[in-house]
Protein backbone atom coordinates (compact mmCIF):
# COMPACT_ATOMS: atom_id res chain seq x y z
CA UNK A 1 0.00 0.00 0.00
CA UNK A 2 2.61 2.26 0.64
CA UNK A 3 4.48 2.23 -2.70
CA UNK A 4 0.62 3.15 -4.43
CA UNK A 5 0.93 6.50 -2.34
CA UNK A 6 4.43 7.68 -3.01
CA UNK A 7 4.34 8.65 -6.56
CA UNK A 8 1.43 11.03 -5.33
CA UNK A 9 3.92 12.53 -3.02
CA UNK A 10 6.15 14.28 -5.97
CA UNK A 11 2.88 15.70 -7.29
CA UNK A 12 2.24 17.54 -4.42
CA UNK A 13 5.40 18.59 -4.49
CA UNK A 14 5.57 20.19 -8.68
CA UNK A 15 2.00 21.76 -7.33
CA UNK A 16 3.45 23.21 -4.38
CA UNK A 17 6.35 24.62 -5.81
CA UNK A 18 4.58 25.99 -9.46
CA UNK A 19 2.55 27.54 -6.95
CA UNK A 20 5.28 29.26 -5.14
CA UNK A 21 6.64 30.13 -8.39
CA UNK A 22 3.15 31.87 -9.18
CA UNK A 23 3.32 33.80 -6.11
CA UNK A 24 6.65 35.15 -6.67
CA UNK A 25 5.70 36.07 -9.98
CA UNK A 26 2.77 38.41 -8.69
CA UNK A 27 4.87 39.66 -6.10
CA UNK A 28 7.43 40.86 -8.35
CA UNK A 29 5.60 42.66 -10.98
CA UNK A 30 5.32 46.24 -10.48
CA UNK A 31 2.15 47.99 -9.86
CA UNK A 32 0.66 50.03 -12.74
CA UNK A 33 -1.15 52.93 -13.57
CA UNK A 34 -4.38 51.09 -13.52
CA UNK A 35 -3.43 49.99 -10.26
CA UNK A 36 -2.93 53.40 -8.77
CA UNK A 37 -5.85 54.14 -9.86
CA UNK A 38 -7.92 51.59 -8.70
CA UNK A 39 -6.64 52.03 -5.15
CA UNK A 40 -7.07 56.06 -5.25
CA UNK A 41 -10.88 54.95 -6.40
CA UNK A 42 -11.09 52.47 -3.35
CA UNK A 43 -10.24 55.16 -0.73
CA UNK A 44 -12.62 57.54 -2.27
CA UNK A 45 -14.76 54.95 -2.01
CA UNK A 46 -14.32 54.52 1.65
CA UNK A 47 -14.06 58.14 2.55
CA UNK A 48 -17.74 59.00 0.74
CA UNK A 49 -19.23 55.79 3.31
CA UNK A 50 -17.95 57.27 6.09
CA UNK A 51 -19.31 60.76 5.47
CA UNK A 52 -22.66 59.53 4.53
CA UNK A 53 -22.63 57.56 7.71
CA UNK A 54 -21.81 60.74 9.36
CA UNK A 55 -24.67 62.57 7.94
CA UNK A 56 -26.84 60.14 8.49
CA UNK A 57 -25.69 60.49 12.55
CA UNK A 58 -26.18 64.26 12.18
CA UNK A 59 -29.87 63.65 11.28
CA UNK A 60 -31.27 61.79 14.00
CA UNK A 61 -33.10 63.75 16.43
CA UNK A 62 -30.65 63.09 19.61
CA UNK A 63 -27.84 64.45 17.83
CA UNK A 64 -29.04 67.44 17.36
CA UNK A 65 -29.93 68.16 20.70
CA UNK A 66 -26.27 66.92 21.75
CA UNK A 67 -24.71 69.48 20.12
CA UNK A 68 -27.43 71.85 21.21
CA UNK A 69 -26.26 71.55 24.76
CA UNK A 70 -22.59 72.43 24.11
CA UNK A 71 -20.68 75.00 25.55
CA UNK A 72 -20.36 76.97 21.98
CA UNK A 73 -23.90 76.39 21.49
CA UNK A 74 -25.89 79.99 22.12
CA UNK A 75 -28.73 79.71 24.66
CA UNK A 76 -32.32 80.62 24.76
CA UNK A 77 -32.83 84.97 24.69
CA UNK A 78 -34.33 86.45 27.71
Amino acid sequence: MTKAASPSVPAQGRLRRALAAFGAFLQAMESTSFDYSLDRIERLEREVARLQLEMREGREPGAVEARNTGAGAPGPRP
